[in-house]
């Protein structure tokens, strides 16, 4: 049943907002009744916890005059919501209490990925819960029987919210390391070879790419090349590393996007050509782009100063650059 844990986690690839986790929290209440009585006895509705569950209906944005809360579900006449919010701190508040007459608490929740300490939470209608912490309560009580279900949802919401853990201590100065190597990329971008010219990309300051950032744990930039043979035409990709685990990838990658990797990527994706260099594996298709792996990693690490690090960098990216622009002819630039 791997897969279906796979498929779950890997949501969160591409459905990461707020609508996306609030969807797929449903889907799971209606997937799995002890997940259902889970999430709702998770947020401590006293007056529900101990009756049929089974028939409680769980409802998705329902429209109530200018209010549409996550979650609605009625019991007793009684009319229950539960907020979600990822990183938004507009909680409608006032339009939940007016429009749903809410003058006692235990009927309004909220559940955020974010502490919320800048209100008085005496002052609300309202109590409070964090994804970490529902993460934390659902992760104790995994059922074997649905563990796969299961364990694919805690691994999207621990990504979709951030959500970290690791038992080992950091190390303030490797650190610098980041660092250093993020401020060499533009130097590496520095390349004139036989019939083509390659610089950092302007404006490419921000860290990450279109897939990850440096929250997630993707430190990089973006490069150009100009291919002399195609003097109104340039290609364009991505450098950086992965360093959300214990041994971080280098990569470069050409995205399927015209006017940025879409030659390279068409070329190697309509071919299903895998090669390997004297500094690189791949490339592999992934998430719409082409990906080549820098595979020179633990001689990098074993190498005494940055100069020499650099210069396995610099010739990295050379080879995968004269590599890629090999392949293409001026026909699949158009």
């Amino acid at each position: 049943m791997k897969h279906i844990e796979e498929f779950i986690s890997n949501l969160a690839v591409r459905f990461r907002n707020e609508n996306d986790l609030s969807d797929i929290t449903w889907s799971m209440c209606q997937s799995s009744m002890l997940f259902k009585k889970m999430f709702l006895g998770f947020f401590n509705f006293e007056e529900i916890n101990n009756g049929n569950v089974a028939a409680i209906d769980i409802q998705r944005e329902v429209s109530n005059e200018d209010s549409r809360p996550d979650f609605v579900f009625e019991v007793d006449g009684k009319e229950y919501l539960i907020e979600n919010k990822i990183w938004d701190r507009n909680l409608h508040y006032e339009k939940y209490i007016k429009t749903y007459k809410i003058t006692e608490r235990g009927r309004l929740k909220y559940i955020t990925a974010y502490t919320i300490s800048t209100i008085s939470k005496e002052d609300y209608y309202a109590d409070f819960y964090t994804w970490k912490h529902f993460y934390e309560y659902l992760k104790e009580r995994v059922p074997s029987d649905e563990y796969s279900l299961w364990a694919g949802y805690l691994d999207y919401i621990k990504q979709v919210c951030n959500i970290f853990y690791t038992d080992r201590p950091m190390d303030l100065k490797g650190m610098f390391s980041l660092y250093s190597f993020y401020n060499s990329l533009d130097g590496i971008f520095e390349l004139s070879g036989n019939g083509y010219n390659s610089t950092l990309y302007p404006g490419s300051q921000k860290g990450g790419n279109s897939f990850s950032s440096p929250i997630k744990g993707a430190m990089g930039k973006y490069f150009e090349i100009d291919v002399n043979s195609l003097p109104s035409e340039k290609i364009r990709g991505w450098m950086g590393v992965y360093f959300n685990k214990e041994n971080p990838d280098i990569c470069i990658c050409f995205y399927s996007v015209k006017g940025w990797g879409k030659p390279v990527y068409d070329f190697f994706k309509n071919n299903n050509h895998h090669i390997t260099g004297e500094s690189f594996k791949g490339p592999d298709e992934e998430d719409g782009a082409i990906w080549f792996e820098f595979s020179k990693a633990e001689e990098f690490d074993q190498k005494k100063n940055i100069t020499s690090q650099i210069e396995l960098l610099q010739a990295f990216f050379k080879e995968v650059v004269e590599t890629a622009i090999s392949k293409i002819s001026p026909q699949e630039m158009k």
